[in-house]
C-alpha cells in the first residue's frame, strides 16, 4: 500500500478551499494536512521531497524491478509514467487523505512551475530529481519530451520555458478525475494548470479553451455555500472572467467580474473630483477618480486577507516620476465641500477585482486616449495601498502600459518595466505571498515582460537594445523584425540558418526562413516536418496563395490550418474573402460566421456575411447580419446604404427610412459624396408602398402607417437637396396622396425648375427628354390639383393629415386660381427655349400638342 494511506483520518473538506485561499488548513494534523500546510507556506520543494511524493513518483524504484520505470527510461515520457502511477493509486481505492496528498503534490508541482517563470524567486529543484534514479541523467531528453507533450493544436511551447516537467506533472495529476472521487476542488486546479499550459503556447488553442471553459463550469457546481465562503466565490468568478479576457471574449468578462464583486461585498464607483496634475497649475480641474470600499469581512477573512494594514511589508520598487512639470499623481482638493475624502485600505481580493475592471475598460472601448484616461484611476486606487507583492506588481505593470505613450511619462514607463523584470530573482517577498493571488491577476510570465520591454525599446527607437533582448529570449520573429527595421535582412536570414543547424527539424524556423525569402517551399517543408500538425505553415501558405489570387488553393490551406486550431479569427476572415472571390458561397458563410462567433464585434465580417447571404438570396439573414455590422461601424455610410436596400426589399420601411437618413447625414458634409446622398429609386418604392391601398410592411401592418415618418424624411431631404428633381417628384406624389395639394404642386414646380435651369438642357437630348417629362408632370399637376379646394395650414402643421379627399372645408380656397395660365406658360417657356435645337422632333411636337390640349381645356 502507498505511503500515507495506512491509517484513515477524518479530515474536514474545508482544507481544500483553504488551500485555494492560501490559508493554513484547520483540523487534525494528519500527513495530508501537513503537506497542505507546507503548500500554504510556500515550501513547495519540501512537499515534493516528502515521503508521500517519493512514494507517488516512485523515486526509489529501479529500472530492473519495474516495467513502468523501464518504459520511462526508454522513451522519457514523464506524462505517460505519471498517468501509470495514477492508475495504480486508483486501483487501491485511495482514501480521502491520500487524495489530498496527491492534490498537494500536484499543487506544489504547479506552483514550482509558476515560481520558475512567473513569480520568482529562483528555485533549486528539477523535475528529474523526483523521478526514478535510472532517468535522472536524461534531463535534456525529459525536457524535450515534456515540451512536446505540452504542444496543443499545433501551437508550439515557448522554447525557453523553465521547468516544463512540473507543469506536465500537474496536468497529469489534475486530469485524473477518476482518482479525485472525494476531492471537490480538483477541477479548479485542473483549469488553472490548463491556463498555464495555454500561456506558454505561441497562440490560443481551441482545445484548451474548450477544456478550461468546461472544467470551470463543472467546478461551479461543486463550490461550497456562498455565505460561508465569499472570498472563494469572488476568486472563482474573478478567475473565470480573466480567462474570458485572455481569450478576448470581450463581452463575457463583465458578468463574471460583477459576480466576483457581489460575492466580495465590494462597493466602488467611478466619479469625478477636482484636482491638479501639474506643479504650476493655479486652478483645480475635474479628474476621474475611483471611490472604493471593501466589506469588513470577506468570507471569514479580514480586510487585506488577514494582513495588518499597518504592518510594514516589502513592496515592489515603484519609481518616482521626477518630472519638472507633472506631479507624481493627481493632487485632489482636500478642503471644502467638494474635497476628496481619504479612502480606507482595500482587501487584496478587492484590489484584484478593481484591476480586472480596469482591463475590462479596454475590452469594452476603442484603443484611444480617452480609454487610457479612464483606466488610470483604477490603477491609482490600487497603488495607494501595497497589500500584496504580486498585486502591486500587476498595478505597476498596468501603469507602465498606460504611461508608455506619453512623452512626459515614457521614461518612467521603461525604467519601471525594467525594475519589474529585475525584481524576479529577489527574495524580498516570500513565495507564499507572491503566489497568494497570482491567479486573480493577469500577470504575464517573466519572458513576456522582457519581450514587452523590448517592444518598448523599439517604440523609442532603441532597436539594437530591443534586438539584444529578443535574441537572448530566442524570440526570432521579433528579432527578424528588428533586423528589417535596421535594414539588415541578410543578418536575419543568417541567424535563422544558424539556428537551423542546431534544430534542423524545427517547423517554426523553416516558416521564418520562408517569410524572409518569400519562398512557399519552406512552408511546405515545415508542414512535412511537423507531420501535418504545425498549423502556422498552412496559414502562411494560405496567405501566399491568397496574394497570388489562387483562391481555391488558399481555401484549402486555411482549411487544413483551421482544422488543427480554429481560434485564428484573421485566418477565417481571409478564407471567407477567398471563398467570396471563388464564389463558394457556402464556404464563405461558414468562414464569416466563425469570425463573428470568435469576435461578435467584427463589423467587416458581418458586412461580408451579409453580402454572401444576398448572393444566396437569403435577404432576411443578410438584413440581420447588416444590423450587427452597423453596431460596429455606425458611421459607415456604405453599410447603411446596403442595409437600406435590404430593408426596402423586405418591407422594413421604418428601418429603410432610418437608413436613408443616416446616409444623408454621413455624406452631406463630404464634398465628393453629395451627389450620392439620396437614392431616388428607394424613395420611389417607399412612396409607392405608403400610397398603395392594402400594401403591408414586414410586420403585416398597413404600409400607410409609415406616411407621417416618410413625410418627415422628405422634408429633411428637400431642405438640403435642392437640385434633384427625382426627390421633389417623390415628395409631390406623397403630398398629393395625403391631401396636401398646394405642397404637391410646389414640389412639382421645383422638380421642373431643377431641369429647366440645367446648363445643358437646350442642347443635350437626354436632358431635354427628362425636362419634358418633368414639364408634363407639372402641367398635369396644375390640371389635377389647381382647381381643388384646400384649407390653408400653418407651416408646423404640414405633417398633419389634410382634409380627406380634398373636400371643401371652412375657409378653404382654390389651390391655384390661374392653374390654366400657369400650365400654358410652363409649356410655352420650354418650347421657346428649346426651339433652336429640338424643333420638329417628336418630343418638341409633343409639347406643342399638350399646349393645344391645355388651351382647349381652359377655354372649356
Amino acid at each position: 500500500m502507498m505511503a500515507g494511506a495506512a491509517t484513515p483520518v477524518a479530515i474536514d473538506s474545508a482544507v481544500e478551499w483553504q488551500l485555494i485561499l492560501g490559508q493554513a488548513p484547520s483540523g487534525e494534523k494528519s500527513e495530508a494536512v501537513k503537506l497542505l500546510e507546507l503548500v500554504a507556506a510556500g515550501q513547495y520543494c519540501e512537499v515534493l521531497r516528502s515521503e508521500a511524493a517519493a512514494s507517488f513518483f516512485g523515486t526509489s524504484l529501479s529500472e530492473d524491478s519495474n516495467e513502468d520505470v523501464k518504459a520511462l527510461v526508454a522513451d522519457h515520457d514523464a506524462q505517460a509514467y505519471i498517468e501509470t502511477r495514477l492508475r495504480a493509486e486508483r486501483s487501491t481505492n485511495a482514501t480521502y487523505e491520500r487524495q489530498l496528498e496527491i492534490l498537494a503534490i500536484g499543487v506544489a508541482s504547479l506552483y514550482v512551475f509558476m515560481q520558475s517563470g512567473w513569480t520568482g524567486p529562483l528555485l533549486d529543484i528539477e523535475g528529474a530529481d523526483l523521478l526514478p534514479q535510472g532517468c535522472r541523467a536524461a534531463t535534456a531528453e525529459l525536457r524535450t519530451k515534456a515540451m512536446q507533450s505540452l504542444v496543443e493544436d499545433g501551437e508550439e511551447v515557448y522554447a525557453l520555458t523553465t521547468r516544463p516537467l512540473f507543469l506536465v506533472f500537474a496536468l497529469a495529476i489534475f486530469g485524473s478525475d477518476a482518482l479525485f472521487t472525494d476531492v471537490k476542488s480538483a477541477r479548479w486546479w485542473r483549469a488553472r494548470s490548463l491556463l498555464m499550459q495555454q500561456k506558454i503556447l505561441d497562440n490560443p488553442a481551441d482545445t484548451l479553451r474548450t477544456a478550461i471553459y468546461e472544467t470551470m463550469d463543472a467546478q461551479a457546481a461543486d463550490l461550497p455555500p456562498l455565505d460561508s465562503w465569499r472570498e472563494l466565490h469572488a476568486r472563482f468568478n474573478l478567475e473565470k472572467g480573466l480567462v474570458f479576457h485572455w481569450y478576448q471574449e470581450n463581452t463575457k468578462p463583465q458578468e463574471s467580474f460583477k459576480a466576483a464583486q457581489e460575492a466580495s461585498n465590494f462597493q466602488w464607483t467611478l466619479s469625478g473630483a477636482l484636482g491638479r496634475r501639474t506643479k504650476f497649475q493655479e486652478f483645480d480641474v475635474s479628474h476621474l477618480v475611483v471611490f472604493a470600499e471593501s466589506a469588513a469581512q470577506v468570507g471569514g477573512s479580514a480586510v487585506a486577507d488577514g494582513d495588518d494594514a499597518d504592518a510594514v511589508a516589502p513592496t515592489p520598487k515603484a519609481l518616482a516620476l521626477n518630472d519638472d512639470t507633472m506631479l507624481e499623481t493627481v493632487a485632489f482638493k482636500q478642503t471644502g465641500s467638494d474635497a476628496v475624502p481619504v479612502q480606507k485600505n482595500l482587501s487584496v481580493i478587492d484590489q484584484c477585482i478593481l484591476l480586472a475592471y480596469c482591463l475590462n475598460v479596454k475590452n469594452m472601448n476603442p484603443q484611444d486616449g480617452l480609454t487610457t484616461e479612464e483606466m488610470v484611476p483604477y490603477v491609482r486606487r490600487v497603488l495607494e495601498n501595497a497589500n500584496n507583492w504580486m498585486v502591486h506588481t500587476m498595478a505597476l505593470l498596468l501603469r507602465t502600459r498606460l504611461e508608455g505613450h506619453k512623452s512626459r511619462t515614457v521614461e518612467r514607463s521603461c525604467l519601471q518595466l525594467q525594475a519589474l523584470v529585475d525584481q524576479f530573482p529577489l527574495e524580498e517577498s516570500t513565495p507564499a505571498e507572491r503566489m497568494l493571488h497570482v491567479f486573480s491577476i493577469e500577470l504575464p510570465p517573466k519572458w513576456e515582460m522582457e519581450r514587452e520591454l523590448g517592444e518598448r525599446f523599439v517604440s523609442l527607437g532603441a532597436t539594437r537594445s530591443a534586438l539584444d533582448i529578443f535574441e537572448r529570449l530566442e524570440m526570432w520573429e521579433d528579432a527578424i523584425s528588428c533586423y528589417q527595421m535596421m535594414e539588415q535582412p541578410k543578418k536575419a536570414e543568417a541567424i535563422i540558418e544558424a539556428r537551423l543547424k542546431v534544430t534542423p527539424r524545427s517547423p517554426k524556423l523553416h516558416c521564418l526562413l520562408g517569410d524572409i525569402r518569400a519562398d512557399p517551399a519552406y512552408y511546405e517543408l515545415a508542414w512535412s516536418l511537423s507531420e501535418g500538425r504545425y498549423a502556422r505553415a498552412m496559414r502562411s501558405l494560405g496567405a501566399h496563395y491568397f496574394k497570388l489570387g489562387e483562391w481555391v488553393k488558399a481555401i484549402e490551406c486555411y482549411h487544413r490550418a483551421l482544422a488543427i486550431n480554429s481560434l485564428f479569427e484573421n485566418s477565417w476572415f481571409v478564407m471567407g474573402c477567398a471563398a467570396m472571390r471563388a464564389e463558394d458561397w457556402d464556404q464563405a458563410v461558414r468562414a464569416f460566421s466563425r469570425v463573428t462567433s470568435l469576435d461578435h464585434e467584427n463589423g467587416e465580417a458581418w458586412n461580408n456575411l451579409a453580402s454572401v447571404y444576398v448572393r444566396q438570396k437569403k435577404k432576411r439573414e443578410a438584413w440581420r447580419a447588416l444590423r450587427e455590422a452597423i453596431k460596429q461601424h455606425y458611421d459607415n455610410s456604405k453599410i447603411w446604404e446596403n442595409y437600406m436596400f435590404i430593408s426596402t426589399d423586405l418591407g422594413e420601411f421604418q428601418e429603410a427610412m432610418h437608413s436613408m437618413e443616416r446616409v444623408l447625414e454621413s455624406r452631406w458634409d463630404k464634398a465628393g459624396e453629395k451627389s450620392q446622398v439620396v437614392d431616388v429609386g428607394v424613395l420611389e418604392i417607399l412612396v409607392d408602398a405608403v400610397t398603395t391601398p392594402d400594401m403591408k410592411d414586414a410586420s403585416g401592418h398597413p404600409a400607410a402607417n409609415h406616411a407621417p415618418r416618410l413625410t418627415q424624411l422628405l422634408n429633411s431631404i428637400t431642405a438640403k437637396v435642392a437640385t434633384n428633381p427625382g426627390v421633389f417628384a417623390c415628395a409631390a406624389r406623397l403630398a398629393a396622396a395625403r391631401g396636401a395639394f398646394r405642397k404637391a404642386l410646389d414640389y412639382r414646380l421645383k422638380a421642373y425648375r431643377c431641369m429647366l435651369h440645367h446648363p445643358r438642357m437646350a442642347d443635350d437630348e437626354a436632358i431635354f427628354k427628362y425636362t419634358v417629362q418633368r414639364a408634363l408632370e407639372l402641367v398635369q399637376a396644375y390640371i389635377d390639383l389647381g382647381p381643388k379646394f384646400e384649407a390653408p395650414r400653418m407651416a408646423e402643421a404640414d405633417d398633419e393629415e389634410a382634409t380627406e379627399g380634398g373636400a371643401v372645408a371652412e375657409q378653404a380656397t382654390v389651390v391655384c386660381k390661374d392653374w390654366a395660365y400657369q400650365a400654358r406658360m410652363t409649356l410655352k417657356t420650354l418650347i421657346g427655349r428649346t426651339k433652336n435645337n429640338f424643333e420638329d422632333t417628336p418630343l418638341h411636337d409633343s409639347l406643342k400638342q399638350r399646349l393645344e390640349e391645355v388651351t382647349a381645356l381652359a377655354q372649356a
